[in-house]
C-alpha cells in the first residue's frame, strides 16, 4: 500500500493535472465516501466498524482467545454509528513498510466481529467490503468454510483491488507482478464466484461509483384520519365514516442546511475540549446561535435623520451570538453594535399589529377566535377526471390507505375507489390536519395496485391562489374597424403550421432507446432524473471531508448521470435538423447581429456653452433623420376641419421638421405639444435670441410624403447631397406604397417620382441603391404580410424597360460606371420573375 501512484485531477485551461500520492491514500478515497454516505443519511441501522490487516499491531477478539493465530489483525475501530470523527481516524492510517498482511485472516476477523455485535439483530443486513492491493500472499487452506459462512449470514461482499483488471471498464495493468495475478484471480473466480451476492471491483471504478447519485430512500409514517361522507352527528343515517391512514408519496428534497459556526472566545481554554479519540482537540470553532431584541427607536428632532449605532463590547444591550453551552463567541472579523441609547428594551410587553393602509391596527390573539375546523378528510363532491385541470395540481401528493385494522373498513374503502376508477371520476376532498388547523382542499384520484386500492390526493388551489393571465387569440385578429383578418405578420400561414407540426414531431422522446430484445422505451425516465443541485452539494460536502487540501485535490466534475438530461439526444438533434431547416426558411429566420453597447459620454454644463440654448421646454430631438415628411413653402392642409400645423395635418404626419422658413419668431409662439415637432435648433433664426448655426454645417434633407417629387427636386438643386435624397426618396415611396391606407389617387403621382428617381440614380451613378429598392419594393408588395399592394406593383410593371433594374449595357451607355450594374438578362426578366 506505500507505493507512490500519480492520480488525475480535474482540468484547468484545458491543461491535464495529476498529483502523487500512496496507493493506501487512493483506495482510501473509496472507504472514507461509503462512510460518509451513512453519516450523510443518518440512518439508526447505519453502523461500521473498520479492521486492518497488515498492522505492526496485533490486536482483535480471536486472538486474545487464540494468541498464536490472526498476527498483524487489528480492529482499529469498532462497530458504530460513524460519526466526522471516524473519518478523523481514517485519515491517520500510513502504510506499513515491514509487515505484510493476510487479508483473509482481517476478513475472518471481521465476520466474526459482525456475528458478536449482531447476535440479537438477526434480522440487519450484513455488508462487508474488502479493499486490497493484491501484492501480498494469502493462506486459502481455509477459504470454503469461510465462503460458505458467509453465504449462511447473506453477507453482501465486495472486493474491491487497486489496478486490477476490469472488463467493465476495459482496464488491464501491464507488467503485473506474478504474485499479484494470482491473488487477483483467486478473489475473482474462486471467493467472489462462489459467493451468493459478492462483486470485484477495480478500485478506479468503485470510485467512480461512489460519484454516482443515490437517492435517499425514506419510508413516510403512516397518519391516522378519519374520511367522512355526509355529517355523521348531525344526519348519521345518510353519512358515511371510514378510518384511514395517510402518508405522503412525495416530499421536496433540499441541499443539506448550512449552520453558522463562530470562533470560539479566546479566553476560553480550549485545549479541556477533548474529542471522541481521547486526545486534546485543536477545534476552535463551534456552531452559533442567535438572539432577537426588541426595542422602540426615539427619534430626536429630525426624524430623518439616522443614527449610527457605537461599535464596542461586552456593555449591556448588545446583541452577541452564543454558542450550545451559551457562552458569548466573539469573532476577530464582527462588529458588535449597541443599541441606541435611547431605546427601550420591550421583548416582554410586545404588541401584535396587522398594518392597515399606512397604520396600525394592534389586535391580541383573544380578539380573534380560531377557525373552528374538525379533524379528518371530507368528501365534498365527484368530477369527472377528465375535467381536472393540470394546473389544479399543486404541491405535494399523498397516499390515502384503507385501515389495515379493520377488514370492514377496507371493503368499504375499496368499493368507493373500484366505482370511482369504473365511472373515470376524481372526488374533492378537504383535508384537515389537526382540530382548528387551517383546511386544505385537494382531488383524489383511484389506483389500482397489485394488492390494495388506495386514493392519489394533491392539493388544489382556491380561489384567491388563482393568477390569470389573459392575452389575444392566436388565430383570430381583428383590425381596429372590427373586421377579422385572415392574412396577417401574426396569424400563421398553412405552410407555417405544417412545417411547426414537424418540428415538433421530430422532438418526440418516446421511442429513443432501445432494451435488448430492440424494444423501444422512452429517453426520459423521471425516476433516473436526479436533482444537479442537491448531489451537487452532497459532492461537495463529501470531497472537502476527504481531501486534505482542496487545492491540490480540487472537486471533481459532476457525475454523468447528472448530466445526461442537460442536452438533447443526438438521435433527435440528428432526426430534427431537416425539420428545424425548414422552420428557418418558412418563418424566414435569420440571425440577429448583436447591437453595439453604445458609452454615453457625461457632459459637463460647461461644455455647452457652443451650443444653441431655447428657451421653454425642449422639443423631441433626433440624432438620426428617418423618412418624414418635409414642409414646402407652397404647402396646404387638404382638410380644413383638421388641425394643421404649418400646412401639415395631424393625420397625414407623426413628426415635423420644423426649417427656418416655417419657425416662429420665437419657441414661445410654439403652439401645441412639443412633441409635434422635430425642431432643428441650428435652422431658427438669430432674431429669435438663440445662437445660430455654424456656415459650415448644411440642414439635413427632407423628403416628405406630401409632395415628394417636389422635395427631391429641391433637395437635388440645393447642392452635393445626392445619395441621402435618393435614400430618402426610395423610403417615402415604400412607406406610401406599404402604407395602410394606399392613395390610390397618387399613383400616377408616385409613379413619376420613381421615374425620377432612376433617372437620378442612373445619371448620378448611384445603380446598387435603385437596384435593391426595386427588390425590396418587389417583394413588399408581393408578400401578403405586413401589407401587400400587387395593384400597384403591377401597374409597375407596364412601364417595361424605363422602371427595370439597371443593367450593364444601360449604364455604360449613360456614362456610369457598370461595375456594380446587373447582367442584362437579369434586368430584362425581372419583371417576369
Amino acid at each position: 500500500m506505500g507505493k507512490m501512484r500519480e492520480v488525475e485531477l480535474p482540468s484547468e485551461d484545458g491543461k491535464p493535472r495529476t498529483v502523487q500520492m500512496t496507493n493506501l491514500d487512493w483506495i482510501m478515497q473509496f472507504v472514507k465516501l461509503k462512510v460518509q454516505e451513512m453519516i450523510f443519511h443518518n440512518r439508526k441501522t447505519d453502523m461500521c466498524g473498520v479492521i486492518l490487516a497488515g498492522s505492526d499491531e496485533t490486536k482483535n477478539q480471536i486472538n486474545d482467545s487464540r494468541p498464536e493465530e490472526y498476527y498483524n489483525v487489528v480492529e482499529y475501530i469498532k462497530i458504530a454509528h460513524p460519526t466526522p470523527a471516524t473519518l478523523t481516524q481514517l485519515s491517520r492510517l500510513k502504510p506499513s513498510k515491514e509487515t505484510n498482511g493476510d487479508p483473509l485472516d482481517g476478513l475472518i476477523v471481521a465476520i466474526d466481529a459482525q456475528n458478536k455485535f449482531l447476535a440479537s439483530k438477526p434480522s440487519w443486513t450484513r455488508k462487508l467490503i474488502l479493499v486490497t492491493d493484491g501484492e501480498n500472499p494469502i493462506e486459502t487452506a481455509e477459504y470454503k468454510q469461510t465462503v460458505e459462512a458467509m453465504n449462511n449470514n447473506k453477507v453482501v461482499t465486495s472486493i474491491v483491488g487497486i489496478d486490477f483488471d476490469d472488463e467493465k471498464i476495459g482496464y488491464e495493468e501491464e507488467n503485473k507482478p506474478e504474485i499479484k495475478r494470482l491473488v487477483e484471480k483467486f478473489w475473482r473466480d474462486k471467493f467472489v464466484g462462489k459467493l451468493d451476492d459478492g462483486l470485484f471491483a477495480t478500485c478506479s471504478y468503485a470510485l467512480r461509483e461512489c460519484a454516482t447519485p443515490e437517492v435517499k430512500e425514506t419510508r413516510s409514517s403512516l397518519l391516522n384520519q378519519v374520511l367522512r361522507f355526509g355529517e355523521p352527528t348531525d344526519d348519521p343515517d345518510r353519512s358515511i365514516e371510514l378510518n384511514v391512514r395517510v402518508s405522503k408519496a412525495t416530499a421536496i428534497a433540499r441541499p443539506p442546511a448550512m449552520k453558522k459556526f463562530g470562533r470560539i472566545n479566546q479566553q476560553e481554554s480550549a485545549m479541556d475540549w477533548n474529542d471522541e479519540m481521547g486526545e486534546l482537540s485543536t477545534a476552535q470553532y463551534a456552531p452559533v446561535k442567535s438572539r432577537t431584541d426588541h426595542f422602540i427607536k426615539e427619534f430626536g428632532e429630525d426624524k430623518n435623520a439616522q443614527e449610527q449605532p457605537k461599535a464596542i463590547q461586552n456593555e449591556p444591550n448588545v446583541k452577541i451570538e452564543l454558542d450550545e453551552d451559551g457562552v458569548p463567541i466573539l469573532t476577530d472579523d464582527t462588529t458588535l453594535m449597541t443599541l441606541p441609547e435611547n431605546a427601550t428594551s420591550i421583548d416582554e410587553n410586545t404588541q401584535l399589529a396587522y398594518k392597515y393602509g399606512s397604520e396600525y391596527i394592534p389586535v391580541d390573539k383573544a380578539d380573534f377566535s380560531q377557525l373552528q375546523t374538525k379533524k379528518g378528510l371530507d368528501i365534498v363532491g365527484f368530477m369527472p377526471r377528465e375535467k381536472f385541470r393540470r394546473e389544479w395540481a399543486m404541491g405535494e401528493v399523498y397516499y390515502i390507505w384503507p385501515n389495515s385494522d379493520s377488514g370492514r373498513d377496507q371493503v368499504e374503502f375499496s368499493s368507493i375507489v373500484q366505482a370511482m376508477d369504473e365511472e373515470d371520476l376524481c372526488v374533492i376532498i378537504r383535508m384537515v390536519t389537526g382540530a382548528n388547523f387551517a383546511p386544505k382542499l385537494g382531488a383524489a384520484i383511484p389506483r389500482a395496485l397489485e394488492t390494495l386500492d388506495c386514493l392519489l390526493w394533491v392539493q388544489m388551489p382556491f380561489a384567491e391562489d388563482h393568477r390569470n393571465y389573459t392575452f389575444q387569440s392566436l388565430d383570430t385578429l381583428y383590425n381596429r374597424r372590427g373586421v377579422q383578418l385572415n392574412k396577417h405578420q401574426n396569424i400563421p400561414t398553412d405552410d407555417m403550421l405544417e412545417a411547426m407540426d414537424a418540428y415538433v414531431d421530430s422532438l418526440d422522446l418516446m421511442e429513443i432507446e432501445k432494451d435488448e430484445d430492440g424494444n423501444r422505451f422512452p429517453w426520459f425516465d423521471n425516476l433516473y432524473s436526479y436533482n444537479p443541485a442537491l448531489h451537487r452539494v452532497k459532492q461537495a460536502l463529501f470531497h472537502a471531508a476527504v481531501s486534505r487540501s482542496l487545492a491540490t485535490q480540487p472537486l471533481p466534475p459532476p457525475h454523468p448521470e447528472l448530466m445526461k438530461y442537460f442536452e438533447q439526444p443526438k438521435k433527435v438533434m440528428k432526426r430534427s435538423k431537416e425539420s428545424l431547416e425548414r422552420c428557418k426558411k418558412v418563418f424566414k429566420i435569420k440571425h440577429a447581429p448583436e447591437k453595439a453597447t453604445v458609452r454615453k459620454e457625461t457632459v459637463l454644463v460647461e461644455d455647452r456653452e457652443d451650443e444653441p440654448l431655447l428657451i421653454g421646454p425642449a422639443p423631441v430631438m433626433q440624432k438620426r433623420t428617418p423618412p418624414l415628411i418635409g414642409v414646402s413653402g407652397s404647402a396646404t392642409p387638404e382638410r380644413k376641419s383638421e388641425r394643421s400645423y404649418g400646412g401639415i395635418t395631424e393625420d397625414d404626419e407623426e413628426f415635423v421638421r420644423i426649417t427656418a422658413a416655417d419657425a416662429p419668431s420665437s419657441p414661445e409662439k410654439i403652439k401645441g405639444s412639443p412633441s409635434k415637432y422635430e425642431v432643428d435648433l441650428s435652422t431658427l433664426s438669430s432674431q429669435s435670441k438663440v445662437v445660430t448655426q455654424q456656415e459650415d454645417i448644411k440642414p439635413d434633407i427632407v423628403v416628405g410624403k406630401t409632395s415628394p417629387l417636389e422635395d427631391f427636386r429641391t433637395a437635388l438643386a440645393d447642392g452635393d447631397i445626392v445619395s441621402e435624397a435618393v435614400s430618402q426618396m426610395a423610403d417615402v415611396i415604400k412607406e406610401l406604397v406599404t402604407g395602410s391606407q394606399f392613395p390610390n389617387r397618387r399613383k400616377a403621382e408616385i409613379l413619376e417620382a420613381m421615374a425620377a428617381l432612376r433617372e437620378t440614380c442612373l445619371k448620378e451613378d448611384e445603380i446598387v441603391p435603385w437596384n435593391e429598392f426595386l427588390r425590396d419594393l418587389k417583394g413588399s408588395c408581393l408578400s401578403p404580410v405586413p401589407r401587400g399592394n400587387k395593384p400597384f406593383w403591377d401597374a409597375v410593371k407596364k412601364q417595361g424597360k424605363s422602371m427595370t433594374l439597371i443593367g450593364k449595357a444601360e449604364a455604360t451607355e449613360a456614362g456610369a460606371s457598370a461595375k456594380y450594374a446587373v447582367k442584362n438578362e437579369t434586368a430584362a426578366q425581372f419583371f417576369n420573375e
